[in-house]
């Protein structure tokens, strides 16, 4: 939109971003643009810093809304175009809303980035009589990673053709394939010669409510955790309700190899000739050696006890499966982390159908499908929903939880009453304030974004605590912060600068621009650990160059080091050369690595300044005031928090002298704080974290289904 007769003030706007609103404000003195606000916090891009600095830079030079999208950040830049617009419209008195411009019949073919690393989304759209008749996904590889693709076509596309408008929320769980989704009819759309911002109209909302009654127990989160609980409390007489935010269930466990196997009788007589699998004393000694404490020796000692016993109960009740790979089939493959001697104690999933989604991905959906299925066909009453948030509890004029309060994803509002109320929403990664409130910082998710600390919130809303809230989170995989999935750089290009940001030989700085401390990477200073599991300090570090370095690298070839790099689940697909052999393109990795934020180039003032570091520091890090320097950022990324919700051996939630709120319960990351220690990685044995989701959901439902 071009400049024209403006009046001065104050003028705000939002529009539909990748998964939120984003809110824009402007002012305007003498006709001009002198102030933006730009919020985009509730944005899941990485780089949403960017996309404030950037933009804002754009719109007061540019004084229009003419800007040039954020690398990586697309959606969320053309959501605060379209909130410039808006504004700009209101300070020249006329509606940004203009009639729809005609589109040519035909079918689109387009293809965008989505989900998968390797490979783009391709879709053709059918459009005439300027209305969107089909959308028709005919290549893509997000599905070769997980299920969530399927669930945002299968939701996501009917959605669409009925609303007819591109800000239809994006499934919950799935937010980069339908962000993909909605991009093929953005670029269908303006091929067909109309203008896709006017396909981002507001989509209704219902207002009712609705209210269920006669539950025995509610459970609140139907990830790992939550669908154990379900099935125990099910199977115990419960009448139980299930309430799911995302668009499927299964939440980080489906996505995880395994669990710990203590002593499970029928593992061990399939894998082991009947025998136990490890020593229960010698883990109980190691895990409260780990911990520093007894504080929690009786939940710990239950855990281990309770371990193989869960197992067995969900194999014999419920279908699940596991192989015995870790019962020595391959235990180099699966290391135990902390002790070598126990190649034993970590088994994994049987892959339903012989379907995996990498080498240590079994797709073990169907089993927790079916176990859910099973569990509600055990009472007429028993039921379940997704896309469903828990918002609250429902208290009585006593203050006693007496149920659940919940939202719809078409605004519909919930009342769910029950007795007991099982919270298992799977910690806290997806929400960045909590995380910054409880680390200082945020880190990159691979696991389940729904996981917004509810659950954890709920708890303490009833006179909860928490304990060990600051267990590092389950951070396994360093990598570039903006991963590129554009075409921009070939797969091999992509390893190259994954390893110049990882590998372990170059000159490390921390994010005030320091020397890196030597320090174990598993955030603990346990000598017995052999394999880092968490990042540290401040989840992120930089890779230092000199120009000079670079041109090695171009002439010479990376070194033994950088060649050897390796990236789990997040390379991309590229093979690094072999050390020794020159790296001719690496202007143009270079290049890309700068345009998509993963690397900086300048002197240490030009850097500190970008990096907002202490010049003064990072200038005594990299030696001369004077040169030009690269930085190469390798960030952290998750699958889930540990530090929870305090319980006891009942998966109670305990108030903060120690006595139980008898109705409320907390399993899997919303609990998982009573294993570990805060400050410190959680506990550096395979599996721990998925046997605690057996353990707890066990016990929890067990427990909640006695509540009278």
């Amino acid at each position: 939109m071009k400049m024209k007769i403006m009046k001065n003030g104050k003028f705000t706007s939002k529009a539909k971003g990748h998964n939120s609103d984003v809110d824009l404000t402007i002012r305007l003195s003498d006709g001009r643009i002198e102030d933006v606000d730009i919020n985009v916090e509730g944005e899941s891009s990485s780089r949403n810093d960017a996309v404030v600095a950037q933009l804002s830079k754009q719109i007061i030079e540019k004084q229009s809304d003419n800007l040039d999208a954020v690398t990586g950040a697309t959606e969320t830049s053309n959501a605060v175009r379209r909130a410039l617009t808006n504004c700009l419209s209101q300070a020249q008195g006329s509606d940004s809303i203009s009639k729809k411009k005609s589109l040519k019949d035909g079918v689109y073919e387009e293809t965008v980035p989505s989900y998968s690393l390797i490979a783009p989304m391709t879709g053709r759209v059918t459009i005439k009589d300027n209305t969107i008749k089909d959308i028709e996904i005919i290549s893509e590889k997000d599905s070769q990673g997980s299920p969530w693709f399927k669930r945002a076509q299968s939701k996501l596309i009917p959605r669409l053709l009925e609303s007819q408008s591109l800000d239809t929320d994006a499934i919950t769980g799935a937010s980069a394939s339908s962000g993909a989704i909605k991009a093929i009819i953005e670029k269908a759309i303006n091929d067909a010669g109309g203008n896709s911002d006017q396909w981002h109209t507001p989509v209704a909302k219902k207002d009712n409510t609705v209210v269920k009654k006669g539950y025995d127990v509610i459970v609140v989160g139907l990830g790992g955790s939550g669908i154990l609980s379900y099935c125990s409390a099910a199977d115990n007489g419960a009448r139980v309700f299930g309430i799911e935010a995302a668009g499927g269930i299964g939440g980080n466990s489906i996505s995880t190899s395994g669990p710990m196997v203590v002593n499970s009788k029928i593992q061990s007589k399939k894998y082991n000739d009947g025998q136990d699998n490890i020593n229960e004393k010698d883990l109980y000694d190691t895990w409260i050696d780990y911990v520093k404490t007894d504080k929690k020796a009786d939940v710990i000692k239950k855990a281990i006890e309770e371990d193989g016993p869960a197992l067995d109960y969900y194999m014999k009740k419920f279908g699940f499966s596991f192989d015995g790979a870790a019962f020595g089939m391959s235990a180099g493959y699966y290391p135990s982390f902390v002790r070598p001697d126990w190649d034993k104690e970590w088994t994994i999933y049987s892959a339903d159908n012989n379907h995996w989604y990498s080498e240590s991905e079994p797709d073990h959906l169907p089993t927790f499908q079916n176990a859910l299925d099973k569990a509600k066909m055990m009472n007429p009453a028993n039921d379940y929903q997704l896309e469903l948030k828990a918002t609250e509890f429902i208290k009585d004029n006593e203050n006693k939880v007496i149920g659940v309060r919940a939202k719809s994803y078409d605004g519909t509002k919930y009342e769910v009453y029950g007795k007991a109320i099982v919270l298992a929403s799977g910690g806290f990664i997806g929400n960045k304030e909590m995380m910054r409130q409880v680390y200082g910082h945020t880190c990159h998710v691979f696991g389940s974004t729904v996981a917004q600390g509810d659950g954890i919130k709920m708890g303490q809303s009833a006179g909860g605590t928490t304990y060990a809230l600051g267990t590092l989170p389950m951070i396994h995989i360093s990598q570039v912060p903006n991963i590129i999935r554009d075409a921009s750089l070939t797969p091999d290009q992509k390893a190259i600068l994954s390893a110049l940001a990882t590998t372990s030989d170059a000159k490390k700085l921390d994010e005030t621009g320091q020397i890196l401390e030597s320090k174990d990477e598993s955030g603990t200073d346990d000598a017995k650990i052999t394999v880092g599991i968490a990042y540290a300090p401040g989840f992120k570090y930089f890779n230092a160059y000199t120009k000079a370095d670079l041109d090695k690298i171009k002439t010479s070839g990376l070194s033994d080091e950088m060649a050897s790099v390796i990236i789990i689940l997040l390379d991309q697909g590229g093979k690094l050369p072999a050390s020794g052999v020159p790296v001719k393109d690496l202007d143009k990795i270079l290049d890309e690595a700068i345009k998509h934020g993963d690397a900086w180039k300048g002197t240490p003032a030009k850097l500190a300044k970008d990096l907002k570091m202490d010049e003064e520091k990072l200038t005594k890090a990299l030696g001369d005031s004077e040169e030009e320097y690269y930085l190469f950022e390798a960030d952290s990324y998750a699958y889930a928090t540990c530090g929870g919700l305090d319980v006891d051996v009942n998966m109670n939630v305990l108030r903060k002298d120690g006595t139980p709120i008898e109705n409320v319960f907390a399993v899997g990351q919303d609990s998982e704080g009573v294993e570990n220690r805060s400050g410190q990685a959680y506990t550096p044995w395979g599996g721990q974290a998925q046997a605690w989701t057996f353990v707890s959901g066990k016990i929890a439902g067990e427990n909640a289904a006695k509540v009278k």
